[in-house]
């Protein structure tokens, strides 16, 4: 993966500057330099800074970012700034966005985007439900964005994998710090066919208040955000409350009355949080994408072609499209022609490919 270079805006996250206060210089200025335009006494009286702020504002100038961009290549992470085009606008759009995004694998984010959470305790009725709603949505080529904790999250991610669907994992920790343990591999395997987020520099540790300020980018990145099981109080409920304060969609699945793990997700549907559900195809229905990734009835298409267009729920790269259905390269492109003469499929951009 060819990693991008770190931005010069990364300077003020290293001199340690307030998040606040980089998101009203980036609103000031078009572009890192310009910041060093206006002195102490512009930023003390008419930006009203803090005096330690300044400090650190002006002194961000000299700062050498070639370790960290030694550091991120050796790791394959990318940093993105919000003042970078490829910031995903929906995440820019909640209340408060992350000013920085660490992030590694695919970074594919697309608009068919659904948020799946609940709690670390899974029954075994919460695990089908999830899985079979993770189903629904992958079918019609939705992401699955959760926060890889046990139970129902990293359920979700490793459903989306296996059907060969796109899944974020968004963690509560440093890239390079896997937590939960337990959770190794799949964490390894979304930096690679997925894509891993944190807004935490490398080396933060898994301090237990991360975890509810990371479930606003899980809200920031999505269409709407599902709770899959939920005990009265936990992480699901806070992220469907702000969900539905930002104005996402709170899709709940419904419980039996009175078990305690199901309890939030009922009082969800009792307080009018949340749309009840019984599963993904009333998502699909609720936005219209039912149906939009099938076949359609009438094209004449063999097996093997068949197999290559449902791999292909999510963009892909030939590369992926080899590893996941063990097709040669020669006949994978001949498959791949047949397709776009179909009008089913064309290719992209980066040597990607995805339905039509």
């Amino acid at each position: 993966m060819e990693v991008r270079i770190l931005d010069s805006w990364y300077k003020l996250r290293v001199a340690g500057v307030r998040d606040s206060v980089i998101i009203k210089l980036m609103n000031l200025c078009e572009e890192f330099e310009e910041i060093f335009l206006h002195d102490r006494v512009f930023y003390s009286e008419i930006m009203r800074f803090k005096d330690e702020d300044i400090s650190k504002v002006l002194n961000s100038y000299k700062i050498n970012l070639d370790f960290y961009r030694e550091k991120m290549l050796d790791l394959n992470i990318e940093t993105i700034s919000i003042k970078e085009r490829e910031y995903p606008l929906y995440l820019k759009n909640i209340s408060h966005p992350p000013v920085f995004l660490y992030m590694k694998g695919r970074m594919a984010f697309y608009e068919k985007n659904i948020g799946v959470v609940g709690t670390r305790k899974m029954t075994s009725y919460g695990e089908s439900a999830c899985k079979g709603l993770v189903g629904d949505l992958v079918g019609a080529g939705v992401t699955i964005t959760s926060g890889l904790a046990t139970g129902i999250d990293v359920t979700a991610h490793k459903r989306a994998l296996t059907l060969g669907g796109n899944t974020i994992a968004v963690v509560g920790s440093g890239l390079d710090v896997i937590y939960p343990p337990e959770n190794k591999y799949e964490w390894e395997r979304i930096s690679k066919e997925g894509t891993l987020i944190s807004e935490y520099p490398l080396g933060t540790p898994p301090d237990r208040y991360n975890f509810p300020r990371r479930n606003r980018i899980i809200v920031g990145l999505t269409r709407g955000v599902t709770v899959i099981e939920s005990y009265k109080k936990g992480g699901s409920l806070i992220t469907a409350k702000l969900a539905f304060e930002e104005g996402r969609d709170v899709f709940v699945i419904p419980g039996f009355p009175n078990y305690p793990s199901f309890e939030g997700n009922n009082n969800l549907i009792k307080d009018s949080y949340g749309k009840l559900i019984t599963s993904g195809k009333d998502i699909l229905e609720e936005y219209g994408w039912d149906g939009e990734n099938k076949i359609n009835i009438g094209i004449d298409i063999d097996a093997e072609e068949e197999m290559i267009y449902s791999a292909l729920v999510v963009e892909k790269s030939l590369d992926e499209l080899i590893s996941e259905t063990k097709v040669p390269i020669g006949k994978l492109l001949g498959l791949l022609t047949n397709l776009e003469l179909k009008k089913l499929v064309r290719a992209v951009a980066g040597g990607k490919y995805r339905r039509v």
